[in-house]
């Protein structure tokens, strides 16, 4: 999410301190927290068996394992079988409220925040003129109000539409793997370039010296390639899915032409 946060910089109070802080402060938590989460559903999920339910997508899958967790987490504890499914019930429900909670907060960010980037943070000329319309608030509206269209259907076809919707979003979720981390990789190599210009106002300086700033890019660049390396071949290496693997790869090529 710093890609989201990041464009907001300049409505944080202090951010020289604070933003950094902050960045440093949720990556711990939310290394710790992931880490956790997968090491407790690798250790009771049976893959197979929860898998297997055709109602299982790639929206709903948190809460599938949650609520094999509490299960498994009651049968460890001796619980009565029903006792094991309340309890496996109400993970689910918990871990729906806090990402319904988390979630909400987001939206408020997400809604605006890649907008900014992409709308004023371009010429206008590349934009129909009324996507780049400030209203009062001086807020993107009409973009705003397009894209809230666009997710809304996206969620009504997934929620309503049986088992072909949930194909289309695995597919589109496969799709969007590596798709959403190229931009990544194109700025990351452009740091450099962007450091080496004096012209420029920096309010906010996290790298101060040249060799940090490559250290950092190199270190980025080789993350994020290896990363969407291994995850276009992962599927065809475990299970000799090329259909995922050539989705990914179709993905940065459809979208980019979109």
């Amino acid at each position: 999410g710093i890609e989201a946060v990041g464009g907001l910089v300049d409505k944080t109070e202090n951010p020289e301190k604070n933003f950094a802080k902050g960045i440093v402060f949720a990556a711990i938590v939310i290394s710790i927290g992931y880490s956790l989460a997968i090491f407790l559903w690798g250790v009771s999920t049976n893959w197979q068996q929860v898998l297997s339910n055709g109602s299982v997508n790639l929206g709903n899958i948190t809460y599938v394992l949650m609520k094999s967790l509490g299960v498994t987490l009651g049968n460890a504890l001796h619980l009565s079988p029903e006792a094991s499914l309340s309890l496996g019930v109400w993970f689910a429900r918990i871990t729906g409220l806090s990402m319904f909670l988390a979630y909400t907060g987001a939206f408020f960010t997400l809604c605006y925040s890649p907008l900014k980037a992409i709308i004023q943070g371009t010429p206008k000329a590349l934009w129909p003129e009324p996507m780049t319309r400030l209203n009062t608030m001086g807020m993107p509206s009409i973009a705003m109000w397009m894209q809230c269209g666009l997710v809304t259907v996206f969620i009504l076809l997934v929620s309503f539409g049986g088992g072909t919707a949930s194909a289309f979003f695995n597919k589109l979720t496969l799709m969007a793997n590596v798709s959403m981390t190229l931009p990544y990789l194109f700025l990351a190599l452009a740091f450099p370039f962007f450091k080496a210009r004096q012209d420029l106002d920096r309010p906010f300086v996290i790298f101060k010296t040249r060799m940090s700033a490559m250290i950092a890019t190199v270190v980025v660049v080789l993350v994020v390639t290896f990363a969407n390396v291994f995850t276009i071949i992962q599927p065809v290496v475990e299970a000799g899915d090329w259909d995922s693997t050539l989705w990914m790869i179709g993905g940065p090529v459809f979208f980019s032409l979109l």
